[in-house]
């Protein structure tokens, strides 16, 4: 019985084989099918980013100052008084206050300035001290170019400090081809006109007094 069995065995295991490896049929044993080649594929990326400041010139054959051209020598425009062409990118405006809340006060009044007209706030030129508070504004349009003069500073006696520099304005003229000048620069004026008006007192005075020791 023990021979029938094993001769069973091995009739059964030679016929299974034979199944798989029957033709027509994948053989178990048999190495992988040949691949299809896949058509390929073109992929379209953007152009790498530009950090070049697009041919910005450090200045205008006016002889203004671009703000990438008093950054780019900062160390020989800090602290001096400069004329800068630029766009203006942006008036602060101090938030309302709901009524009843109680909000922090204001900031001074300052813009910001650009090299372009859709420039970036983060790349701007804070110009600041051009205005008190409730002085009537000049007329100037945001996207619009200007040539201010100022003094080119990290530090302004108002508080406000950026590392790149900022302006502290002096004078510029504005939509309505009025000059603009500055608190601190009417303040100026109105000393050296008073210093004038009285050196010129003294000056009539004295020609006053030798004409009358002339008699």
């Amino acid at each position: 019985m023990t021979g029938i069995r094993s001769l069973t065995r091995a009739l059964l295991l030679t016929a299974t084989a034979a199944s798989c490896t029957s033709p027509g049929s994948p053989s178990m044993l048999s190495g992988p099918e040949e691949a299809t080649a896949l058509p390929p594929i073109k992929v379209d990326l953007p152009p790498p980013p530009s950090f070049a400041e697009d041919n910005q010139p450090l200045q205008y054959p006016d002889g203004t100052m671009s703000i990438f051209g008093l950054r780019k020598q900062i160390d020989k425009y800090l602290g001096k008084d400069v004329k800068v062409k630029a766009y203006l990118l942006e008036i602060y405006q101090c938030p309302v206050c709901p009524k009843g809340q109680q909000c922090k006060l204001c900031d001074q009044p300052h813009f910001f300035l650009s090299d372009k007209p859709d420039g970036k706030k983060e790349k701007s030129l804070m110009t600041v001290d051009y205005l008190m508070p409730k002085q009537k504004p000049p007329f100037l349009t945001v996207g619009k170019q200007y040539t201010l003069e100022g003094t080119f500073a990290r530090n302004s006696p108002t508080g406000f400090a950026m590392s790149d520099g900022l302006l502290q304005f002096t004078r510029m003229t504005d939509d309505k081809g009025a000059e603009f000048v500055s608190p601190a620069a009417a303040l100026e004026a109105q000393a050296l006109k008073g210093e004038a008006a009285e050196a010129a007192a003294f000056e009539k005075a004295a020609k006053i007094k030798q004409k009358n020791l002339a008699k």
